[in-house]
Parts: structure tokens; C-alpha cells; sequence
């Protein structure tokens, strides 16, 4: 794991031209390390709509599902009073000054990427996600300033961020033995993600002292971890990344490619904090 600063596109903007910051899906997959980070705050959020079922492997989007979803059930007063930490004082101040960015579909196939959005309220979230009609929605850091606006202010920058982790089971391919790879899951090789949970759960806890800790699906191969503590939102990059190699496990690479034979041997020497972790995973059992 490692630890970096969102990115910030700066773009200059024409004379009476409202600013829309947009990236195409080249672009966004050229910052994949952002998302990746567990010191950025950019959070998934997954849709859960059902596709149709073509032929094996290939899907249908389906638009109208889509705005059932956004229009009866997406939860625009859970994210909201998340994000404003229920501090009556300070909320609306918080929740106008976060960044959102959605990725949107005009056209089958072409994908587009709207960076700098902000909402000063429940309302306005609303709203522009039902006029949008967004495929992804990720979660960003909170700023000096509201995102929209970052054109007409000076020394546009982040103030807030949660520290957050993204756990994948393809970290475990290399000793997953049930068959699975990649994004493919089971109940077996999920047992991998359980323990992850447990030990990272306990450790930022127990050893750091934070005390809001929510975890979330990634909606494909993992989970996030978001801590939501002001301690931990006001973390510097080195403390971020100083957390994350704590609960960092090096060992030798493999001369076998994963899931070939026999998964590489762990040290039998643990250092006393994954002698801890190990202890307290098989008292969980």
C-alpha cells in the first residue's frame, strides 16, 4: 500500500463558459493509482443494478433500471448525514466543500468523467444525480473552497480527506487455492477478506484509538475501510502512509506464477505485531 495526494486539474476557463472539468475514460484509467491509495479519500460508490443476462460474460446496461434506482432507492439522506458528520453547526459547511465526481454514459460505449462537482445540500445531490443519471459516483476530499467554484478562488487545496483502505482478493491470488482469480469470488477465498477485516478493524482501533471505522463492499473483489475520525481526516501524507505499512506483510516473491502448486512459504518469524494479528484471528475462528 501506498500513500498520495488527490490529483488537482487546474483548467482555465473562458469568459462567461460555465466550468465543467471532464476526463475521458483514457484519462481516468491513467490516475488508477488515486484510486488504489488508501490515503485518498475518492470512495467508490457501486450501483447496484441487475443487468440482462446476454451470453456468458457480457451484460446490458439498462438505463431505466438505473432511474428506478436513483429515483426509489439510492440513499440521499445516509450519504449526506455521513458526510456531514451530524455536526449541526458545521454540516452544511462540510458537505458544500466535498468534492463528488460522476462518471456518465451519453452514449453506448463512451464514458465520461466529471470531476469538481459540490452540493450545498440533500437537495442539490439530488438532483443533479437524477438529471445526470451517473454509472459511478466517487466520493472526494473536502477543500478550502466548494469544487465548483475552484476556477474563481486562489490557493484552491485540500483540508480534509478520510483515511481509507482498499483491500482486494486479487492481493491473495498467489495463494488462493480454490480456483478463483481475479474478480471471480467464493465463499471460500472470501474467508481471505474476512480476516483482513478482522485484523485491520482491531489494529486501527485497538492500536491507533480511532473509533469510526465503516466498512464498505467495493461491489466487485474487496471491501474499503473508511475512518471517519477528525484525527484521522486531518492526517499528513506521511501519517497515512505510516499506518498503512503497519499493517504491510513482506515476504519473498514467488518463483511460481499464483495458484501453480504450492503457494510460497511465510517467514516463521513474525515481528510481535503480526504475531498479535495472527493470535487474534485464531481466537476468532
Amino acid at each position: 500500500m501506498t500513500a498520495a495526494e488527490n490529483t488537482i486539474t487546474m483548467t482555465k476557463q473562458e469568459d462567461d463558459v460555465p466550468f465543467v472539468d471532464i476526463q475521458t475514460k483514457e484519462e481516468v484509467e491513467e490516475d488508477d493509482d488515486d484510486f488504489e491509495d488508501p490515503s485518498t479519500s475518492r470512495k467508490t460508490v457501486v450501483v447496484p443494478v441487475t443487468p440482462t443476462v446476454i451470453k456468458k460474460e457480457e451484460h446490458v446496461f439498462s438505463p431505466e433500471l438505473l432511474k428506478q434506482y436513483y429515483s426509489r432507492l439510492f440513499p440521499y439522506d445516509f450519504i449526506y448525514q455521513w458526510l456531514s458528520y451530524n455536526d449541526a453547526s458545521s454540516s452544511q459547511q462540510i458537505f458544500s466543500r466535498r468534492e463528488f465526481s460522476f462518471t456518465i454514459e451519453p452514449f453506448p460505449g463512451e464514458e465520461i468523467y466529471i470531476r469538481y462537482q459540490s452540493f450545498s445540500n440533500e437537495m442539490e445531490l439530488r438532483e443533479a444525480i437524477m438529471k445526470r443519471q451517473p454509472h459511478k459516483i466517487d466520493i472526494g476530499a473536502v477543500f478550502n473552497h466548494p469544487p465548483k467554484d475552484k476556477n474563481t478562488v486562489h490557493n484552491f487545496t485540500t483540508v480534509q480527506r478520510e483515511l481509507v483502505f482498499d483491500i482486494d482478493l486479487t492481493d491473495y491470488d498467489e495463494i488462493r487455492n480454490c480456483g478463483c482469480t481475479g474478480a471471480k469470488i467464493c465463499p471460500k477465498c472470501w474467508t481471505f477478506m474476512n480476516m483482513a477485516v478482522k485484523v485491520i478493524d482491531a489494529g486501527l482501533k485497538e492500536d491507533f484509538g480511532f473509533e469510526k471505522v465503516t466498512w464498505f463492499y467495493s461491489g466487485r473483489r474487496g471491501v474499503h475501510a473508511w475512518v471517519s475520525d477528525e484525527s484521522a481526516r486531518m492526517l499528513s501524507n506521511e501519517a497515512r502512509s505510516a499506518i498503512a505499512n503497519y499493517f504491510e506483510v513482506s515476504r519473498p516473491t514467488p518463483k511460481k506464477k499464483p495458484c501453480e502448486g504450492k503457494p510460497s512459504k511465510i517467514p516463521g518469524v513474525f515481528y510481535p505485531d503480526l504475531v498479535s494479528f495472527v493470535s487474534y484471528i485464531r481466537s476468532r475462528r
